[in-house]
């Protein structure tokens, strides 16, 4: 019997009880991989072969083999402490080696490094400053610095704007400031939120909504810290101005139109701006006539704010005051019928229309009627009547200006820039269709200019109080002043620069477009803006991507990077090197590093770490078969020493 095979015997079962006692060693061990002993017959040859009748030399250890089965994930209270659920294993560099491990019990060090308790750092995607994964792999890092403030560029404001309100009575006045605040009577809702500028300082932005007279629109006034900011207006088609303030200033309101349904309508930005005005119409103005009974003068169709206004009335060749009364009266009262829902009203003295003044006549303590509220004063010239309006504008909801200068026509336009517009003007009346009469009562006239006036579009006509003498008005259709909204469905403030030394003009820019107008109250579905102040660091979360989210006290995150994972075509080829890592050889092949979650990658569980995967269970049934397999082969050593001291004695 040879000794050397029981010996080969014994060798190998000791090689077999080191690995199963090193695996038991590391029961507890994270992130560790249990091995195996494999065994392998050895037979002697010689050249010319062994025959069938070849005895075995015994055993060799052929390999330690790993398992590098899922060891079971136990929860931490430590966000750094990471365990791959799946394959792949976390990537190290230490002094410029390259190593893997799937223990995942990281920390930081003094520099904000993560690393492991080798210190070896933890390989990932690094984020640029905004945040942007780059995809260049180097140390992962967090950073203890505060997050930098962040001026805000845009705001979202989605609100129900009330179908069913009505438009305010009084005029909303342009140009609001701390001291002087809109008043609450000229808007019909609010929204307020917090803005930020370069500094990081807050501003509370408040958007005023004025339900228009125009079905489904609503007019938009902003403003920064209780300062009228209100951009300006988009450019008016070709030859149209925009509505004056009673100072001259252009105003610079966003339009917000809904449709019938509530539903926001969105402006084209390829298209031009859409303009809520009078709409051209073909003017015409008759020969005058000497003699006869003229035609009656019918106003066909006329439109104030929507609301249609038909009436007729009848004028003779010599005008006398009963017959202008009749007319005011007709006039008057095809207006005022509807005054509820256009907005506007008339009233008539015996021998007047109080819809206008002469240029050139005195102004009579209650001679003039705006929405049924007289304009007291003394008697006076086109000067004096602009201060008397406007200094009724809180509750006419008119505004009067003469942006043309003395001499000029002056307009009345309600408060909302879509009312009727009521001019008054001494020169004679050109481009368009027109009647006269005699209001004043003191001039006789001899002749009257006749026809009909016929206004084609349906929405926003102005009506122009004229005349060739002091005493004249007339109507009139055609292009005039209005509103014209932007071709964007995003209001853009330009002009404002913050207090406090923070970097301006800086622009914000308003969206609307989630907005409804439904028959409910008025209501905020939601506010949004993308600035934000100062934040310090407060916490990191990492996701099951890997991704790193540094959470700071401002509410706000930003992703520090990526954790990498490394796969192997050849586990089984990795070569361990201690503190539970391996590294790559020929055998296993590159490695092949990607995110987690792509490919055949498994996913990180952050606050949680991979036990051993060691069996206890098996190992110690494992060591019981090994020690009982050496008890067999020293078993067969004393047998061959008792067979030699047989021979020995013979």
């Amino acid at each position: 019997m040879d000794f050397n095979t029981a010996l080969s015997g014994l060798r190998a079962i000791s090689s077999q009880l080191s690995v199963i006692s090193n695996n038991i060693a590391n029961a507890s061990t994270t992130g560790f991989k249990s091995s195996r002993a494999e065994f392998a017959d050895v037979y002697a040859n010689t050249a010319f072969g062994s025959g069938n009748t070849a005895i075995g030399s015994g055993v060799t250890l052929a390999s330690v083999t790993q398992h590098f089965s899922q060891g079971q994930i136990e929860f931490t209270n430590n966000n750094l402490d990471l365990a791959v659920s799946g394959q792949g294993f976390f990537v190290l560099s230490n002094n410029g080696s390259t190593a893997f491990t799937r223990a995942g019990a990281f920390g930081v060090d003094k520099n904000g490094f993560i690393v492991n308790d080798i210190n070896a750092n933890l390989q990932g995607y690094l984020a640029d400053a905004s945040g942007n994964i780059t995809g260049a792999q180097g140390n992962l890092q967090i950073s203890n610095a505060n997050l930098p403030p962040k001026a805000t560029g845009t705001v979202s404001i989605d609100v129900n704007l009330n179908a069913q309100a009505s438009p305010p009575k009084n005029a909303f006045i342009p140009g609001f400031t701390p001291s002087q605040p809109p008043d609450p009577s000229t808007f019909t809702s609010s929204t307020s939120t917090t803005i930020y500028d370069s500094l990081g300082n807050s501003h509370i932005l408040t958007s005023y909504y004025v339900k228009g007279h125009q079905s489904n629109s609503w007019r938009v006034f902003v403003g920064i810290d209780g300062t009228d900011v209100t951009p300006t207006p988009a450019t008016p088609p070709a030859g149209v101005p925009p509505v004056p303030y009673p100072t001259g200033e252009i105003p610079a309101p966003f339009t917000l139109v809904f449709d019938t349904s509530g539903g926001y309508i969105p402006n084209n930005p390829t298209n031009h701006p859409m303009y809520y005005g009078p709409g051209p119409v073909t003017n015409t103005t008759p020969g005058l006539v000497t003699s006869g009974t003229l035609s009656p003068l019918t106003l066909n169709s006329l439109t104030i704010n929507g609301v249609a206004i038909d009436a007729s009335t009848g004028v003779s060749d010599i005008v006398s005051t009963t017959d202008n009364a009749a007319s005011a009266i007709a006039i008057a009262t095809a207006i005022n019928q509807s005054s509820s829902l256009h907005g506007v009203a008339a009233s008539i003295n015996p021998t007047s229309v109080d819809l206008g003044i002469p240029t050139f006549g005195d102004l009579a303590a209650g001679d003039f009627t705006i929405n049924g509220v007289p304009i007291i004063g003394v008697s006076g010239n086109i000067g004096q009547l602009l201060g008397l309006i406007n200094a009724q504008t809180p509750t006419t909801g008119v505004i009067a200006s003469q942006p043309g200068g003395a001499g000029t026509a002056v307009i009345l336009t309600a408060g909302d820039g879509r009312n009727v517009q009521l001019i008054t003007d001494g020169t004679t009346v050109s481009g368009g269709t027109f009647a006269n009469f005699d209001l004043n009562g003191g001039i006789a006239l001899n002749e009257v200019e006749r026809s009909t006036v016929s206004l084609s579009a349906p929405n926003n006509q102005a009506i122009i109080l004229a005349g060739t003498n002091p005493g004249q008005v007339g109507f009139i259709s055609g292009p005039q002043a209005g509103i014209v909204q932007n071709n964007s469905d995003v209001v853009t403030i330009t002009g404002w620069t913050p207090s406090g030394g923070a970097a301006g003009p800086q622009p914000v820019s308003i969206n609307f477009a989630s907005s409804t107008q439904y028959g409910a109250p008025f209501s905020i579905l939601g506010l949004d803006q993308n600035g934000y102040t100062t934040g310090r660091l407060s916490g990191v979360n990492i996701g099951s991507d890997g991704v790193l989210l540094a959470q700071y006290s401002n509410g706000q995150s930003l992703a520090l990077g990526q954790i990498a994972l490394a796969n192997f075509n050849n586990e089984q080829g990795l070569s361990p090197i201690g503190n539970t890592t391996w590294v790559d050889t020929f055998s296993s092949g590159p490695a092949l590093i990607g995110a987690p979650g792509t490919a055949d990658l498994g996913v990180i569980q952050s606050g949680a770490l991979e036990d051993s995967n060691v069996e206890l269970t098996n190992e110690l049934v494992n060591l019981i078969v090994a020690q009982s397999n050496f008890q067999a082969n020293a078993q067969s050593i004393k047998t061959a020493e008792t067979v030699t001291q047989a021979i020995i004695n013979l």
